[in-house]
């Protein structure tokens, strides 16, 4: 049986939570280091689902990587998630932007599924600048993108169909983008990026790969269950069954 403080001097080791960037809220955020749990659920966010899902299968331990306590709270209602986590006893850690940049991470996770070898890191914008094995169209890339993510739709762009260079930048990296152009990338990977930023690209030549920013952090939630039940061996880290961003493609 694994406590909150083995697992966040675990995630610590390999994502440090100071590495988190200013605006974060990375860390213990309810509960007590002292809990101790048989059984310990992963998902990306801690919705009502996700606490109640918990609470049903006996784990007083959930592990998040979107923050549930992000802004300042004024208050705590019966029907939030924060709410059900205090009244049922269950300890949240979540990992966040630390994660993101880390070593095997989130970002990195995204790049090695799609295929970016990396050659540059720019964790302070949460940017990784890297190349591919071969050249690919921009359909080409989308489809390997929806395969490898097992993804069921993506926006992109075709404006560049030799694709040699990416920049990849997951959630909402779309910021990020002006790094891609000053970089010289063909193509840019992210979850979110706003309008504005997509003519930017289209200017620049750069075909821009949205993927949605649940489709491009999940893949985080496996990886972190498989590390951490490596590491606890006595204890089940289990992926959240009820969570999703609810998103339907026509």
């Amino acid at each position: 049986m694994v406590s909150a403080k083995q697992i966040y001097d675990y995630i610590n080791s390999i994502a440090p939570f100071d590495t988190q960037m200013d605006f974060d809220n990375a860390g213990l955020l309810i509960g007590d280091f002292n809990c101790k749990s048989q059984k310990v659920l992963i998902s990306l966010d801690a919705d009502m689902a996700v606490i109640n899902e918990a609470t049903a299968i006996g784990a007083n331990i959930v592990i998040t990587h979107h923050p549930i306590i992000f802004h300042p709270l004024k208050s705590v209602l019966c029907d939030t998630a924060v709410y059900a986590a205090v009244k049922n006893g269950i300890t949240v850690i979540s990992a966040h932007t630390n994660l993101d940049i880390a070593p095997k991470g989130v970002n990195d996770s995204l790049a090695e599924a799609a295929g970016v070898k990396a050659d540059e890191y720019l964790n302070d914008e949460c940017t990784l600048i890297g190349h591919f094995d071969r050249e690919y169209s921009s359909s080409e890339l989308a489809e390997k993108l929806k395969t490898s993510l097992n993804i069921n739709g993506l926006r992109f762009t075709p404006v560049n169909d030799h694709i040699h260079t990416a920049a990849v930048s997951c959630g909402a990296g779309g910021g990020s983008i002006y790094l891609a152009a000053q970089y010289h990338t063909d193509a840019f990977i992210t979850g979110e990026i706003k309008h504005h930023e997509m003519i930017f690209a289209n200017e620049h030549h750069i075909s821009v790969f949205d993927l949605g920013h649940y489709n491009s952090e999940k893949i985080i939630v496996d990886r972190l269950a498989d590390m951490l039940n490596h590491q606890f061996n006595d204890t089940s880290f289990v992926k959240s069954k009820v969570f999703s961003d609810k998103t339907m493609y026509l």
